[in-house]
């Protein structure tokens, strides 16, 4: 019968190679969890002009500056959210 080397596990796995797999599974978990938690920055607005011109406005935080604008959707989270607003927008008639 064989013996194994001292400080490995039956697989040939040492222990200070389980701890470290286990530690960088450790690492990889907890970097998984903080960006699941961090909040959704919902960035993009769809602004509706006084002409019944719509555009796609980065911040929905910030307003275009003067009057005679409304912002029709807000809180989108990306470019691409924004675009498909802007598209059902148009497709109701209600931008042009």
């Amino acid at each position: 019968m064989e013996r194994s080397p001292v400080g490995s596990w039956s697989g040939g796995t040492t222990i200070r190679e389980f701890v470290t797999k286990r530690l960088a599974c450790a690492i990889g978990l907890l970097a998984l969890a903080l960006t699941a938690t961090s909040p959704a920055r919902a960035d993009y607005a769809v602004v509706q002009f006084g002409d019944g011109y719509c555009r796609i406005w980065w911040d929905s935080a910030d307003t275009p500056w003067g009057v005679g604008w409304t912002k029709l959707v807000i809180g989108l989270p990306d470019h691409f959210a924004a675009r498909a607003a802007l598209d059902s927008e148009i497709a109701q008639d209600a931008c042009r």
